[in-house]
């Protein structure tokens, strides 16, 4: 028809004709079995193009590949059952790379003689050319998998390829180090254990994509980086339970080395790799500490941190050298492990004073903790270290009594004197509390003071001032300090984080210590000036008097009466619950600040102290703040606030000031005192605002509210809880 394009393009009938009647021309022009065809066993390239001419001249043409079973019938033996179309039977001739000088039948066997079978045999490769390779398969896992005949089990072809086969170094190929990844993990990652029922193959593909190795195969393209094959093997791939396998702890090292050289020397030196040619099974091999897929940098943050937990792995075993608790405890509980607990990259780990491939034992010459090299070591992070400053015990347990005597007896001393503190004190507050609630079902809520047009003044500005500034250094201190006792639980690390890692945290503590001492001195000014104003005999011996008095030992068993029903004992200035909080804070500021300088100095102080007083200093500084803390958060928060006569807040010290009806109830002998010697008068001052008293009732719940939650985050943590 005019204007009307002619299809030249054959039907799919006319096409199986015209392959029928080419398969018949060749059954004929060619014997079967194909003349001068090598016997079983023997594919030597000795052929030519031609030979193969009779297999192209069917799956040589692209229809094959679309023709149906129906059309595929008539030339093959047999009944086809494969799918609709199959894209497989073209064989594209340019493919024959590697193996254009062999003949199809060298690998196709039983496609010698035509028609051919309508399913052949997987085509084999165990002939005279790849016999030793064909070997190397049946004795790894995927030829045992073949054997077993597992559906699965991967055949020569299945990597390789089947007629379009190229060398590894071709970057076509599957095998090239830069297409070999996905390759295995077409298969892998389809794996699932029958026992278990994980899919550790996706795992490992994952974590190898994303390890060092990895990504230096896929992101950059480094074709030297280490591949599966690399680790594995390539036709010998064994279970890393078999002692011939490439990945078996025996040969990792060996394995490792074929890329790091210079390290596998190194490590087969060490205490390591000498416990493993040994033939030790406990002995640590790469892997142990690198991971087998998940290796990532050594120079990482996550690496650096993690570190400890990966040496804690072995040497998590109490009783070590007669030690009561392990290496790695006591690692963790030292400055060095709470800080990197914490997230810190400065402080030392196992690698910075062991070593890292060149581990020795301390006896070595050669070992970086040896006595004779210890100095050295230490001086790599801390400059300035001396031959006193390496006395310091890294490893130090202070419930060692066998090892570490005087450790232990400063444990002890704070062991029985917080449970003394926090027992008696505990026990006070407990019998007032319940005391105070039977007055108040008694008698009802006390009426607030009568208004009056002045107020007693009780406190100065500067007393004010001075436990405004013990308020916020004492939270601080207490914020940023806490942490470290308590690493290795969530809420530190939290709130580590909150206060600017580990050294932001670090450099508030410091500030808040700095402003504690300060406040210190200026308390002391304000002391020696009372005395240079009232004499010295008044103040320390006077009325007014801090100091401990027999009639404090009464006012105390008088409470105690008081609480069973007695009459309460009548206070003057202090009552000596006052007086222990007072000399509390005074003896522990002296305390902590002595020993917090002794640690932000160490370098300093060990040129005349030796370094095992740093190990003291650790222990005291630590157990004398955990006792501050719990004393103030607990029992000075109640006497102070908590009891029912002061719920929610005694702001008195907040304002200095408080009523006079008040200050007569609380204070009887030195109410009277002052009004018999005419004295009262010169107390007199002006109510404080009324803004004042929400303010304290705010800042005291905010600060028992924060208090509080330390107190239970401290005892949770105690208990093993949290």
């Amino acid at each position: 028809m005019p204007g009307r394009a002619h299809s030249f393009m054959p039907r799919p009938a006319t096409v199986a004709l015209w392959m029928a009647l080419a398969l018949f021309i060749a059954a004929v022009t060619v014997t079967s079995p194909v003349a001068g065809s090598s016997a079983p066993g023997d594919a030597r390239p000795t052929t030519t193009a031609p030979d193969n001419r009779r297999c192209l001249n069917c799956h040589g043409q692209p229809h094959i590949a679309d023709l149906t079973p129906a059309e595929r019938r008539t030339m093959v033996l047999g009944e086809a059952t494969t799918p609709e179309a199959l894209p497989g039977l073209y064989v594209v001739p340019e493919h024959f790379t590697q193996h254009q000088s062999l003949r199809c039948v060298d690998c196709h066997r039983d496609a010698a003689a035509l028609p051919h079978a309508a399913v052949l045999e997987p085509a084999t490769c165990d002939s005279g050319c790849h016999g030793d390779d064909a070997d190397r398969v049946a004795r790894g896992a995927h030829g045992q998998a073949l054997e077993r005949g597992d559906p699965d089990a991967p055949r020569c072809a299945t990597c390789h390829g089947g007629h379009d086969i190229r060398p590894a170094t071709d970057r076509r190929s599957q095998l090239h180090p830069l297409n070999i990844t996905s390759l295995c993990g077409d298969c892998h990652g389809e794996h699932t254990d029958p026992v278990t029922g994980r899919r550790p193959g996706p795992e490992a593909i994952e974590q190898y994509l994303a390890s060092v190795h990895g990504r230096a195969v896929a992101v950059t393209g480094l074709v030297v980086a280490a591949t599966c094959v690399s680790c594995h093997g390539a036709h010998d791939v064994r279970p890393s339970d078999d002692p011939q396998s490439l990945v078996h702890r025996a040969q990792v090292a060996t394995t490792c080395g074929q890329c790091h050289l210079g390290i596998e020397g190194t490590y087969m030196q060490s205490i390591h790799g000498q416990a493993l040619a040994d033939g030790r099974d406990d002995a640590p091999v790469c892997t142990d500490c690198h991971t087998a897929h998940a290796i990532t940098r050594a120079d990482t943050p996550a690496f650096m941190r993690d570190i400890v937990n990966e040496c804690g792995d072995c040497h998590n075993q109490p009783g070590a050298d007669g030690r009561r608790v392990s290496l790695y405890d006591s690692y963790r509980r030292s400055y060095h492990g709470q800080v990197t607990l914490l997230g810190s990259m400065r402080a030392a780990r196992c690698s910075d004073c062991h070593g890292a491939h060149d581990i020795l034992p301390a006896s070595s010459p050669q070992s970086r903790i040896h006595p004779d090299n210890r100095l050295q070591m230490c001086a790599s992070c801390h400059p300035r270290a001396n031959a006193n400053f390496v006395l310091y015990a890294p490893h130090a347990d202070h419930r060692d009594r066998e090892r570490y005597p005087l450790l232990y007896a400063i444990w002890l001393y704070f062991i029985i004197l917080m449970s003394a503190t926090f027992g008696f004190f505990g026990l006070h507050s407990l019998l007032w509390f319940v005391r105070s609630g039977i007055e108040r079902v008694r008698k009802g809520r006390p009426r607030p003071p009568r208004a009056n047009p002045h107020a007693i003044r009780r406190f100065n500005r500067v007393d004010r001032i001075n436990h405004a500034l013990a308020i916020v250094t004492f939270f601080g201190l207490t914020l940023t300090g806490m942490p470290l006792m308590f690493a290795d639980q969530a809420w530190a690390a939290k709130l580590t984080a909150m206060m600017g890692g580990v050294h932001g945290a670090g450099l508030l503590h410091r500030i808040f210590a700095v402003g504690l001492m300060l406040n210190f001195v200026v308390h002391m000014v304000g002391v020696a000036r009372r005395m240079h104003r009232h004499g010295v005999r008044r103040i320390l011996f006077g009325p007014n008097s801090m100091l401990p008095r027999w009639k404090d030992v009464t006012d105390c068993i008088g409470m105690f009466r008081w609480f069973f029903g007695g009459p309460k004992p009548r206070f003057d200035r202090w009552t000596y619950w006052e007086k222990f909080d007072y000399w509390a804070e005074i003896a522990g500021t002296i305390i902590i600040g002595g020993t917090g300088l002794l640690l932000w100095f160490p370098e300093f102080f060990s040129t005349w102290l030796p370094g095992w007083v740093l190990n003291a200093a650790f222990i005291i500084h630590g157990y004398e703040a955990l006792l501050a803390v719990g004393f103030i958060f607990t029992i000075h928060f109640f006497n102070a606030h908590l009891r029912w006569e002061k719920f929610p807040v005694d702001d008195v010290m907040f304002t200095g000031r408080l009523p006079e009806e008040e200050f007569a109830h609380e204070r009887p002998l030195e109410y009277e005192r002052l009004r018999a010697a005419g004295e009262l008068k010169n107390l007199y001052t002006t109510p404080p605002p009324r803004w004042q008293r929400p303010l304290a009732v705010g800042v005291g719940i905010l600060a028992m509210a924060i208090g509080i939650t330390m107190v239970v985050l401290i005892v949770t943590a105690g208990l093993g809880i949290m």
